[in-house]
């Protein structure tokens, strides 16, 4: 025996080392963004501290939302307490788990070198790098329709009932997390239509087990709809624009397509249309292929034609992303091989070009330190992160001089991002969330968010109150709302208080003082 014998192909050393490479790159990854999230950098969005909110109030669903969001916060901040890291824990999380599983599904369908350069390919596309540091629901959604994604075609290769029953918890799971899932249903009627071979597994049990499974998930929200008037059946065709009749435009398409290449990495976004098109002449060699367009590409391309209706806004495509991505890696992986040499610039260019825009989105003050000037607030993705802590405080500031008059005062949000980062930035509003709030959102005759199904201000007769309003820097003062105007018997303005960073304005928020309530 020749001790070449012994030695691995070299072909497949390399394969391995990528692999590795890809698997080193996932870790340091998530080693960089819990430690950025553990520096304080920066602070909780609008929606996390809504949806924190939602996790001290523990239920089947809410009122915009499925449940998934409150239950992963709130097991977040059980583990590491009330504060901007419990509350994002699992958003790098999610992200080095959807790594894993890419990683281990490229490698075993192609080869380590393309699973790797899918995963930095990830690593500087905005959208996903945004998904892997704040969490909100799209982190779930992705990681569910990626998980469903990956089962699913296991399933039907393996001809699995397990895998099948396991398709459908992460569809089901998918779904609790955001109802973008339900379009993965269509998804899967587009792929059986399309590859009539794989219509055998519609003559057996396994896809309707995991059907069965994932409607199963829709009976906490039926549930919690049924009880509260169907304020999220409401919700939902406000925001879809159903409430108004149709009336075809183009001034959002553009809007969506700019975003999307902004978000997407415009190198990513054309290479994997690019793909999505030219894939067809080859299908019926690939049926992978023609499972990865199924997955993603009708639901990019349905909210696309959906902007000539009315406004959609660039995150409602991310669970799309990634099957858009493993459709470009294998379509230009095969041209490679093919002798497409112009690939390997196109990938580098494609990690270059939005990479210093992903170091903005974590750090925007690198701006000033190299071109000598802050970024302007509009295009500052930062100030969105940034400066609440000191609203908070200042809000306080006022609650506490209208204390000195010797009656309880509580604080009333004229949305409810900004009732909910006071609740969560104001200390002692923190503490009393789940106990004795003092902090809520304005009072309506119908739900238009979360807070209508809570408890309000309507016991505290005769107390006063602050009002905060964020304001557009540069807009004119606002007056009260007549319904607050109402509700007590004088309201005095206070003027407007402006958050400074870098010496610039990033917030403003106008303040009244309501005394004596009816």
């Amino acid at each position: 025996m020749k001790l070449n014998d012994l030695r691995p192909d070299s072909a497949e050393l390399r394969d391995l080392h990528w692999l590795r490479l890809g698997y080193l790159l996932t870790f340091v990854l998530l080693a960089v963004r819990l430690a950025y999230l553990a520096s304080g950098r920066i602070e909780l969005s609008e929606d996390e501290a809504y949806q924190w909110h939602w996790s001290k109030h523990l239920a089947l669903s809410y009122y915009s939302k499925p449940p998934m969001i409150a239950y992963t916060q709130f097991l977040g901040t059980t583990l590491w307490g009330d504060n901007a890291f419990g509350v994002r824990f699992f958003s790098p999380i999610i992200a080095a788990i959807l790594s894993l599983l890419l990683l281990r599904f490229v490698a075993r369908e192609l080869n380590g070198r393309a699973a790797c350069c899918l995963i930095a390919a990830i690593s500087v596309t905005p959208l996903m790098a945004v998904g892997a540091t704040l969490l909100t629901v799209d982190p779930l959604s992705v990681l569910f329709w990626t998980a469903a994604l990956l089962a699913g075609w296991r399933a039907m290769e393996r001809d699995s009932l397990a895998l099948w029953a396991w398709t459908g918890v992460w569809m089901g799971l998918g779904f609790l997390s955001k109802y973008t899932e339900l379009f993965q249903l269509a998804c899967w009627a587009i792929f059986f239509a399309l590859w009539p071979p794989a219509r055998r597994h519609l003559r057996k049990p396994g896809p309707w087990l995991a059907l069965a499974i994932n409607l199963l998930a829709l009976v906490p929200v039926y549930l919690w709809n049924r009880d509260h008037g169907w304020a999220t059946a409401v919700h939902l065709q406000d925001r879809a624009g159903l409430t108004s009749a149709w009336q075809f435009t183009l001034r959002y398409c553009n809007d969506f397509l700019a975003g999307e290449l902004l978000l997407l990495n415009p190198v990513f976004l054309v290479a994997s249309l690019w793909a999505g098109i030219a894939f067809w002449r080859r299908f019926r060699e690939r049926p992978l292929w023609l499972y990865l367009f199924s997955m993603g590409f009708p639901l990019f391309l349905g909210y696309w034609l959906y902007t000539f209706r009315t406004r959609v806004l660039p995150n409602w495509i991310a669970p799309a992303v990634l099957p858009m991505f493993l459709l470009m890696v294998f379509y230009w992986d095969a041209r490679w091989r093919e002798g497409c040499r112009r690939v390997r610039g196109w990938l580098i260019a494609g990690l270059l070009v939005t990479l210093p825009i992903v170091v903005l989105i974590h750090e925007s003050k690198l701006a000033q330190k190299i071109a000598g000037r802050p970024l302007p607030e509009p295009i500052d993705p930062i100030t969105r992160v940034r400066g609440w802590s000191e609203m908070a405080r200042l809000v306080g500031l006022e609650r506490e001089k209208l204390q000195a008059e010797g009656k309880p005062v509580f604080i009333i949000g004229a949305h409810y991002g900004v009732t909910s980062l006071i609740s969560f930035y104001l200390p002692e509003a923190r503490a009393a969330v789940t106990t004795e709030p003092f902090v809520f959102y304005q009072s309506t005759d119908h739900p238009d968010n979360q807070f209508y199904f809570w408890e309000n201000y309507g016991q505290r007769k005769g107390q006063n109150a602050i009002y905060a309003r964020l304001m557009r820097i540069n807009s004119p003062d606002a007056q009260p709302p007549e319904r607050l105007r109402a509700e007590f018997a004088t309201i005095t303005d206070l003027g407007r208080r402006e958050v400074f960073d870098q010496g610039r304005v990033i917030h403003a928020i106008q303040l009244f003082a309501c005394r004596e309530l009816h």
